[in-house]
């Protein structure tokens, strides 16, 4: 037998995981369930808002009830094309820190995390991009504003171009990607993006043509900066 002070370190390696689990028990935040469309809680007591959208649902947040207070709002369900929107009340509007009005979940593990500002405005300080599939962008044609997806799959007829608007929070990255092309396919999406030499351009273009070649494949990994979109790699399509 031990001593009642003592310990060996095999004792502490069987008593360490169930602590562990006790702490997680814990520390692990009172989530709300939300599955009908309506305004999510701000109370201080609920941190954690788990969406599960069926349909399309139109949610909302109020402002914050004190600065640093945190919200993590997850997509954990998603059925019957669905096409949840939270609308933000009180967005942050600092420059390099602008945060979305609103917010489109449709696929599971998409997730924000939002801080109150001193002002007691919603900051977006970490997104969780999920989902896109083939052809999820038509070019000219589907309006990308509110999209969490993960992955632009462009599909580009004839000479066209679609607007790639702001991101959330610093260092959020998306892939945009050529998946159709067809009728001599010059495809562009016009925003804020930044060149490997710290260069401004607004257009990143060419996308689905080489030399007067249809192509697929074209692709480009964006990071948000706070004001621009980083063009981290890219092949086949140009900056300008």
């Amino acid at each position: 037998m031990y001593p009642f002070n003592a310990f060996s370190q095999d004792m502490i390696n069987r008593l360490l995981p169930g602590q562990r689990a006790y702490q997680d028990i814990l520390l692990a935040p009172p989530a709300e369930a939300v599955s009908a469309a309506g305004a999510l809680s701000v109370a201080a007591a609920y941190p954690l808002t788990e969406l599960s959208v069926s349909g399309t649902k139109a949610y909302t947040l109020a402002a914050p009830t004190a600065p640093g207070q945190i919200k993590v709002v997850r997509c954990v369900a998603a059925a019957s094309t669905p096409a949840g929107t939270l609308t933000v009340t009180s967005p942050d509007t600092t420059t390099g820190f602008v945060c979305p009005a609103t917010f489109f979940f449709d696929y599971v593990g998409q997730e924000i995390t939002l801080e109150a500002t001193t002002g007691l405005l919603w900051r977006c300080v970490r997104i969780k991009r999920a989902g896109g599939t083939a052809d999820n962008v038509v070019v000219g044609t589907t309006a990308i504003t509110n999209k969490m997806w993960l992955r632009y799959c462009l599909s580009v007829t004839g000479t066209v171009a679609s607007t790639l608007p702001n991101g959330s929070c610093v260092g959020e990255r998306i892939q945009v990607i050529n998946t159709t092309a067809a009728s001599t396919p010059i495809g562009s999406l016009d925003g804020a993006f930044i060149g490997g030499a710290a260069v401004a351009y607004t257009h990143l273009g060419a996308i689905g043509v080489v030399a007067s070649t249809t192509v697929v494949g074209d692709s480009a990994l964006l990071e948000w900066d706070g004001t621009a979109w980083a063009v981290l790699t890219q092949t086949g399509c140009t900056l300008s």
